[in-house]
């Protein structure tokens, strides 16, 4: 009978540990997330993003707010766009603090915020169903970390702009 319940005690350590990890959002990360400038974008990363919490991720350079189908995610150290023909706009937070980001629609509903002029670079998924009204809210709500730790080197620009 004894060593029955010393088995069944390291299963019940392992349930436990897969319980836990059962709420880390999976993302894959961005080709240059070992950035040290990721480390400090993910560390100050605001506790909530369009008021929702932040959830542990899997991947370095990395973070999430909210569950299931409503998980916003960002990813530092992306592959930095270069010019392009998809919507690149201009968002200033309530603190008039710019960053430029190109915008494209996601299959399944949702959009993709990847910032442009700035290296790292870091893009923000937005799912429909996390802010069906204001989907740019959540790159807003970024705007601040983004602004203090990587530097804006160019703009976007468009085809009556001159540079």
């Amino acid at each position: 009978m004894l060593r029955s319940r010393l088995f069944a005690l390291p299963a019940a350590g392992l349930m436990a540990i897969s319980l836990v990890s059962c709420g880390t959002v999976q993302v894959p990360a961005g080709a240059d997330a070992a950035d040290p400038t990721c480390a400090d974008i993910v560390l100050g990363a605001p506790p909530e993003v369009l008021g929702m919490e932040r959830s542990e991720t899997s991947s370095q350079g990395t973070a999430a707010w909210g569950s299931g189908e409503e998980t916003i995610v960002m990813r530092c150290g992306v592959t930095p766009p270069g010019p392009t023909t998809d919507l690149c706009t201009t968002l200033a937070d309530a603190n008039g603090v710019e960053i430029d980001w190109i915008v494209q629609e996601l299959e399944g509903d949702g959009f993709l915020y990847t910032t442009y002029g700035r290296e790292p670079a870091i893009d923000v998924s937005v799912p429909q169903a996390a802010a069906p009204d204001q989907p740019s809210g959540a790159a807003l709500d970024l705007s601040q970390v983004i602004s203090l730790n990587i530097e804006a080197t160019d703009r976007c620009i468009g085809p009556g702009d001159a540079q």
